[in-house]
């Protein structure tokens, strides 16, 4: 056979070997291929949600209590309109007897809600204020409603024509108080009140709770005539007004005079310039 023929034959035999190993090379790296990409992993799988339908975990703001009312709001409506004691039909009938009412108290006050805050008289104003002593079954609004009537009344201290008063909230000249006899004689101290006596002292008028409601046993008049007194008198020491005596018999105890320790012949009298007939 020709050297040539031999030569062709044996060129295209490599050829046929050679295409074939190419191939298959090729084949193996896409397979190799396809297998790295099936590995890959998907780095969102994590935060996408399952695709069977399985929630996710509830977070802290789904498990919350539902929302109640402020701690605030609900202190607002526990706190109801203050007590302001019985009825009047429940409302006990005014003692009669020492024995009736109490004689000590917690020793704190309560001052006037009301404040009349107008100037009576004229001259030198005298700012004053007004309470009551707390468990002295006073109330400070209606003691001071009897105050303010009283200093304004033409029979009073204004008649002298230089004096005014003026009740303020708090403090002033001084706090006109009913108070328990047991707190008076301490209000009062070293003056010697003895469970009995009222006092104008110390930044106080402190008037007797037994006085208040009782009067006295001498007394001639009526307990709201013996209320005019005792305030005229008692505020009349913070007037440097002096202690008198009786005038004559049947005639008007000056006010000044210690008329809760007897009259000496005289008739009550609860005005400094009571109108004379």
């Amino acid at each position: 056979m020709p050297t040539f023929v031999v030569l062709v034959r044996s060129l295209s035999a490599f050829i046929v070997v050679a295409s074939i190993a190419v191939i298959g090379f090729l084949v193996s790296d896409t397979r190799a291929l396809n297998r790295s990409v099936v590995s890959e992993p998907n780095p969102t799988a994590a935060e996408a949600p399952s695709s069977t339908g399985t929630t996710l975990p509830a977070t802290a703001t789904d498990t919350a209590p539902p929302e109640t009312a402020p701690v605030a709001e609900a202190s607002d409506q526990s706190a109801q309109a203050p007590d302001t004691g019985p009825s009047e039909a429940e409302l006990p009938d005014p003692p009669t007897s020492i024995d009736q009412v109490p004689q000590s108290g917690t020793g704190a006050f309560i001052p006037a809600r009301t404040t009349s805050g107008i100037t009576v008289g004229s001259g030198n104003v005298i700012d004053f204020s007004v309470a009551a002593e707390q468990g002295s079954g006073i109330d400070p609004d209606e003691l001071a409603a009897t105050v303010d009537r009283v200093l304004s009344d033409n029979r009073s201290w204004i008649a002298e024509g230089n004096i005014g008063f003026r009740r303020i909230e708090t403090g002033g000249l001084f706090t006109l108080v009913v108070a328990t006899a047991d707190t008076v004689d301490k209000l009062c101290a070293p003056l010697r009140t003895n469970g009995f006596f009222s006092c104008a002292r110390n930044g106080w008028v402190a008037l007797n709770l037994n006085r208040w409601l009782l009067a006295t046993d001498t007394w001639n008049a009526d307990l709201s005539e013996y209320r005019n007194y005792v305030i005229n008198h008692e505020v009349g020491h913070y007037l440097a007004r002096p202690h008198v005596g009786c005038p004559g018999a049947d005639q008007l105890a000056p006010v000044m005079m210690q008329q809760t320790k007897g009259l000496d012949g005289c008739q009550a009298n609860g005005w400094p310039y009571p109108i004379q007939n």
